[in-house]
Protein backbone atom coordinates (compact mmCIF):
# COMPACT_ATOMS: atom_id res chain seq x y z
CA UNK A 1 0.00 0.00 0.00
CA UNK A 2 1.49 3.48 -0.99
CA UNK A 3 1.58 6.03 1.82
CA UNK A 4 -0.87 8.40 -0.19
CA UNK A 5 -3.44 5.79 0.01
CA UNK A 6 -4.63 6.50 3.61
CA UNK A 7 -4.65 10.01 4.88
CA UNK A 8 -4.05 11.07 8.34
CA UNK A 9 -7.09 10.66 10.77
CA UNK A 10 -9.77 13.55 10.89
CA UNK A 11 -9.74 16.18 13.80
CA UNK A 12 -12.58 15.69 15.99
CA UNK A 13 -13.83 18.77 15.06
CA UNK A 14 -14.89 17.88 11.55
CA UNK A 15 -17.37 15.51 12.77
CA UNK A 16 -20.85 16.10 11.49
CA UNK A 17 -23.62 17.51 13.51
CA UNK A 18 -26.02 14.58 12.62
CA UNK A 19 -23.59 12.41 13.46
CA UNK A 20 -24.88 9.72 16.15
CA UNK A 21 -23.18 9.97 19.45
CA UNK A 22 -21.78 6.94 20.80
CA UNK A 23 -21.24 6.16 24.74
CA UNK A 24 -18.42 4.10 25.72
CA UNK A 25 -20.77 1.00 26.93
CA UNK A 26 -22.89 1.00 23.60
CA UNK A 27 -19.42 0.68 21.68
CA UNK A 28 -18.39 -1.78 24.66
CA UNK A 29 -21.29 -4.01 23.96
CA UNK A 30 -21.28 -3.94 19.87
CA UNK A 31 -17.56 -5.20 20.23
CA UNK A 32 -18.05 -7.84 22.66
CA UNK A 33 -21.39 -9.10 20.56
CA UNK A 34 -19.76 -8.97 17.68
CA UNK A 35 -15.55 -9.47 18.03
CA UNK A 36 -15.07 -12.27 15.82
CA UNK A 37 -16.79 -10.62 13.18
CA UNK A 38 -14.56 -7.74 13.73
CA UNK A 39 -11.45 -9.50 14.39
CA UNK A 40 -12.04 -11.42 11.03
CA UNK A 41 -12.25 -7.98 9.16
CA UNK A 42 -9.17 -7.39 10.51
CA UNK A 43 -7.12 -10.38 9.58
CA UNK A 44 -8.71 -9.79 6.19
CA UNK A 45 -7.20 -6.06 6.08
CA UNK A 46 -4.35 -6.75 7.12
CA UNK A 47 -1.08 -6.98 4.67
CA UNK A 48 -0.58 -10.79 4.08
CA UNK A 49 3.22 -9.84 4.33
CA UNK A 50 3.03 -9.81 8.04
CA UNK A 51 2.54 -13.36 7.99
CA UNK A 52 -0.42 -15.81 9.54
CA UNK A 53 0.77 -15.84 13.06
CA UNK A 54 1.00 -12.17 13.44
CA UNK A 55 -1.50 -11.34 11.12
CA UNK A 56 -3.74 -12.93 13.58
CA UNK A 57 -2.43 -11.48 16.68
CA UNK A 58 -2.83 -8.06 15.31
CA UNK A 59 -6.18 -8.82 13.99
CA UNK A 60 -6.89 -9.61 17.99
CA UNK A 61 -4.96 -6.45 18.95
CA UNK A 62 -6.82 -4.39 16.57
CA UNK A 63 -9.88 -5.20 17.37
CA UNK A 64 -9.66 -4.95 20.87
CA UNK A 65 -8.09 -1.89 20.96
CA UNK A 66 -10.97 -0.27 18.73
CA UNK A 67 -13.25 0.41 22.01
CA UNK A 68 -13.12 4.18 22.29
CA UNK A 69 -11.95 5.92 25.40
CA UNK A 70 -14.61 8.38 25.59
CA UNK A 71 -18.00 8.84 23.92
CA UNK A 72 -17.44 10.06 20.57
CA UNK A 73 -19.71 10.55 17.09
CA UNK A 74 -19.66 8.13 14.24
CA UNK A 75 -20.36 8.50 10.58
CA UNK A 76 -23.67 8.04 9.58
CA UNK A 77 -23.01 4.64 7.36
CA UNK A 78 -26.20 3.16 4.79
CA UNK A 79 -27.95 0.30 5.62
CA UNK A 80 -26.42 -2.92 4.73
CA UNK A 81 -27.48 -4.03 1.54
CA UNK A 82 -29.86 -6.64 3.19
CA UNK A 83 -32.42 -3.55 4.44
CA UNK A 84 -31.01 -3.61 7.97
CA UNK A 85 -29.88 -0.92 9.63
CA UNK A 86 -26.53 -0.78 11.45
CA UNK A 87 -25.79 0.25 14.71
CA UNK A 88 -23.95 3.24 15.72
CA UNK A 89 -21.66 1.43 18.03
CA UNK A 90 -20.71 -1.79 15.68
CA UNK A 91 -20.47 1.31 13.21
CA UNK A 92 -18.06 3.03 15.16
CA UNK A 93 -15.65 -0.04 16.34
CA UNK A 94 -15.87 -1.36 13.14
CA UNK A 95 -14.34 1.46 11.32
CA UNK A 96 -12.21 1.81 14.06
CA UNK A 97 -10.85 -1.56 13.14
CA UNK A 98 -10.61 -1.14 9.35
CA UNK A 99 -8.50 2.81 9.97
CA UNK A 100 -6.25 0.77 12.12
CA UNK A 101 -5.48 -2.23 10.37
CA UNK A 102 -5.08 0.27 7.04
CA UNK A 103 -2.75 1.95 9.02
CA UNK A 104 -0.72 -1.27 9.86
CA UNK A 105 -0.50 -1.79 5.78
CA UNK A 106 1.72 2.10 5.85
CA UNK A 107 5.41 1.42 4.99
CA UNK A 108 7.82 2.98 8.50
CA UNK A 109 9.41 5.95 7.77
CA UNK A 110 12.47 6.86 8.50
CA UNK A 111 11.70 10.46 10.32
CA UNK A 112 8.54 9.67 11.67
CA UNK A 113 7.67 7.85 14.76
CA UNK A 114 5.51 4.70 13.60
CA UNK A 115 1.55 4.35 14.75
CA UNK A 116 0.82 2.09 17.25
CA UNK A 117 -0.98 -0.49 14.38
CA UNK A 118 2.69 -0.72 12.66
CA UNK A 119 4.44 -2.22 15.76
CA UNK A 120 3.63 -5.68 16.98
CA UNK A 121 1.39 -6.14 19.45
CA UNK A 122 1.85 -6.18 22.74
CA UNK A 123 -1.03 -8.07 23.79
CA UNK A 124 -2.15 -10.52 23.03
CA UNK A 125 1.30 -12.50 23.23
CA UNK A 126 2.10 -15.94 22.40
CA UNK A 127 5.24 -17.55 23.06
CA UNK A 128 6.33 -21.22 21.76
CA UNK A 129 3.59 -21.52 20.13
CA UNK A 130 2.51 -20.52 16.17
CA UNK A 131 -1.35 -20.12 15.89
CA UNK A 132 -2.80 -19.84 12.21
CA UNK A 133 -6.52 -20.25 11.06
CA UNK A 134 -7.01 -23.72 9.59
CA UNK A 135 -6.74 -24.52 5.94
CA UNK A 136 -9.82 -24.26 3.83
CA UNK A 137 -9.83 -25.09 0.39
CA UNK A 138 -8.32 -24.45 -3.32
CA UNK A 139 -11.09 -22.07 -3.54
CA UNK A 140 -9.86 -20.36 -0.32
CA UNK A 141 -6.69 -20.38 -1.32
CA UNK A 142 -6.94 -18.86 -4.13
CA UNK A 143 -9.08 -16.37 -2.99
CA UNK A 144 -6.01 -15.23 0.12
CA UNK A 145 -3.45 -15.29 -3.11
CA UNK A 146 -6.09 -12.77 -5.31
CA UNK A 147 -6.41 -10.93 -2.03
CA UNK A 148 -3.04 -10.37 -0.93
CA UNK A 149 -2.03 -8.69 -4.65
CA UNK A 150 -4.68 -5.82 -3.67
CA UNK A 151 -3.81 -2.34 -2.04
CA UNK A 152 -5.16 -2.58 1.88
CA UNK A 153 -7.99 -0.55 0.15
CA UNK A 154 -8.88 -2.78 -2.34
CA UNK A 155 -8.64 -5.19 0.01
CA UNK A 156 -10.59 -3.20 2.69
CA UNK A 157 -13.66 -2.53 -0.31
CA UNK A 158 -13.42 -6.08 -0.84
CA UNK A 159 -13.75 -6.75 2.72
CA UNK A 160 -16.99 -4.74 3.56
CA UNK A 161 -18.49 -5.59 0.75
CA UNK A 162 -18.34 -9.49 0.87
CA UNK A 163 -18.60 -9.58 4.62
CA UNK A 164 -20.32 -6.86 6.05
CA UNK A 165 -22.71 -6.94 3.20
CA UNK A 166 -22.58 -2.86 2.61
CA UNK A 167 -23.85 -1.23 -0.26
CA UNK A 168 -21.16 0.48 -2.95
CA UNK A 169 -22.10 3.69 -1.05
CA UNK A 170 -21.95 2.34 2.14
CA UNK A 171 -18.00 0.72 1.46
CA UNK A 172 -17.10 4.35 -0.17
CA UNK A 173 -18.12 6.47 3.06
CA UNK A 174 -16.32 3.39 5.49
CA UNK A 175 -12.98 4.08 3.44
CA UNK A 176 -13.32 7.72 3.86
CA UNK A 177 -13.98 7.80 7.04
CA UNK A 178 -11.15 5.62 7.28
CA UNK A 179 -8.95 7.81 6.34
CA UNK A 180 -8.62 6.75 2.03
CA UNK A 181 -8.38 9.53 -0.37
CA UNK A 182 -9.79 7.68 -3.08
CA UNK A 183 -12.31 5.37 -2.52
CA UNK A 184 -13.54 4.86 -5.98
CA UNK A 185 -10.33 3.41 -7.02
CA UNK A 186 -10.14 0.74 -4.25
CA UNK A 187 -13.78 -0.20 -5.18
CA UNK A 188 -12.51 -0.51 -8.52
CA UNK A 189 -9.36 -2.69 -7.48
CA UNK A 190 -11.28 -5.04 -5.53
CA UNK A 191 -13.99 -5.31 -8.74
CA UNK A 192 -11.20 -6.85 -9.91
CA UNK A 193 -11.43 -10.12 -7.44
CA UNK A 194 -14.32 -12.64 -8.18
CA UNK A 195 -16.91 -11.75 -5.68
CA UNK A 196 -16.99 -15.05 -3.82
CA UNK A 197 -18.17 -13.26 -0.99
CA UNK A 198 -19.41 -16.79 0.36
CA UNK A 199 -15.70 -17.88 0.69
CA UNK A 200 -14.93 -14.69 3.46
CA UNK A 201 -16.59 -17.16 6.35
CA UNK A 202 -14.40 -19.72 5.62
CA UNK A 203 -12.08 -20.90 8.44
CA UNK A 204 -9.34 -19.65 6.19
CA UNK A 205 -10.24 -16.42 7.35
CA UNK A 206 -11.27 -16.77 10.63
CA UNK A 207 -8.67 -15.71 13.12
CA UNK A 208 -10.84 -16.92 16.14
CA UNK A 209 -11.06 -20.71 15.48
CA UNK A 210 -7.00 -21.39 15.12
CA UNK A 211 -4.29 -24.44 14.78
CA UNK A 212 -1.31 -24.16 17.04
CA UNK A 213 1.99 -25.68 16.47
CA UNK A 214 5.38 -25.75 18.62
CA UNK A 215 7.96 -22.87 16.86
CA UNK A 216 11.43 -23.93 16.01
CA UNK A 217 12.10 -26.68 18.90
CA UNK A 218 15.39 -27.15 17.31
CA UNK A 219 16.36 -23.57 17.97
CA UNK A 220 14.50 -23.05 21.36
CA UNK A 221 17.00 -25.81 22.37
CA UNK A 222 20.36 -24.93 21.66
CA UNK A 223 18.98 -21.18 23.40
CA UNK A 224 18.39 -23.27 26.67
CA UNK A 225 21.72 -24.87 26.29
CA UNK A 226 23.52 -21.72 26.04
CA UNK A 227 21.61 -20.16 28.71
Amino acid sequence: MQPQDVAPRPAPSSASSADPVVDVEQAEAALVEHYPRLARLAYLVLPPGLGRGRRVLTAHALAQRALPRNRTTTPVIPAQSTGRAVDPGYALVRLRVVRTALEAGLPLRRRAWPRRSQLPPLLPQVRGLKLFPRSGGADELALDQRLAALSGPGRAAYALRGLERLSEDGVRQVLRAAGVFDADAALREADGVPGQYGLLDSPEFDPCSLQARPTDLLRRRQHTRAA
